[in-house]
């Protein structure tokens, strides 16, 4: 039933513990494959916050199959075996661990060789993980994804999405710098973090100094635009999150990548834009 695989993460997720030793989390999930790959691109980023974030990640493991479809179930196989970390993940957030995202770490360069795959990437792990969760909410299968009013939670905790991969070239805001071409990254970053770094409220782009940052959110996007990789932001702040998870080629001009839909027309030249921030 659709209620077997939310209480078997629930129950192995107990099974971890529902909090560590100490708020802050597990310096084993933190040191993790995906952590440890995912900082080589998140400290030449320019987020100001990125350098210093506190991640957890999954490790991947790399499974031999005989079908034809092996991919497939390759990737099956990890985001099964990352959920009850995930969960775990959400359960210290919400005990008021100072943790900043969790990375999900897809190998094999055929899940990032272009946007269209990308975006059939990030579709499968999104749903895999909503179809798990513990609270039963399956966010990703609500008719209302491509509004305002949406956005990604798991176990009642709201997360904010952001993807990267090797198919951005090197103006792009999800650009990673030549790194790991072999694997693309989800990045979930609870709203909590963005509440304890004191992240002032989003606004239009028509509101951002540009040349004299007003605050943190200013000088990040004025940061972006000075090394030639500015992305888009919106002239309202009641944008659908669900169109900026994953990003289009043209990161500036594209129309949105509806990753969610099963016949996503992710065209190569054009599509959503990056994660405002």
């Amino acid at each position: 039933t659709r209620l077997a695989v939310p209480l078997k993460v629930a129950e192995f997720a107990q099974q971890l513990g529902t909090t560590s030793s100490g708020l802050g989390g597990s310096s084993e999930f933190s040191a993790s494959q995906a952590c440890q790959r995912f900082a080589d691109v998140r400290c030449r980023t320019h987020c100001l916050f990125a350098a210093k974030a506190r991640l957890w990640g999954n490790d991947w493991v790399e499974e031999a199959y005989a079908e034809s479809s092996s991919t497939k179930f390759q990737l099956a196989a990890n985001i099964v075996r990352c959920l009850p970390r995930f969960y775990r993940f959400c359960l210290e957030v919400k005990a008021g661990a100072p943790l900043d995202g969790f990375v999900f770490e897809v190998r094999g360069a055929h899940f990032g060789a272009d946007v269209e795959s990308f975006a059939q990437t990030v579709r499968h792990v999104l749903g895999a993980f909503s179809e798990a969760d513990p609270a039963g909410v399956d966010c990703l299968r609500k008719s209302y994804i491509g509004r305002g009013s949406w956005f990604f939670q798991f176990a009642k905790e709201p997360l904010f999405v952001t993807a990267f991969a090797p198919c951005y070239p090197t103006s792009h805001p999800r650009y990673q710098f030549g790194l790991h071409p072999d694997s693309c990254f989800v990045l979930f970053q609870p709203e909590m973090s963005f509440l304890r770094h004191d992240l002032p409220p989003d606004r239009p782009r028509s509101a951002t100094d540009w040349n004299k940052p007003a605050d943190v959110r200013d000088r990040i996007r004025a940061n972006f635009r000075r090394h030639g990789r500015e992305y888009r932001i919106p002239e309202t702040t009641s944008y659908p999150p669900a169109e900026f998870i994953v990003p289009p080629l043209d990161a500036l001009g594209g129309d949105p990548v509806r990753f969610w839909l099963p016949t996503c027309p992710a065209m190569a030249a054009g599509n959503a834009a990056a994660a405002p921030l």
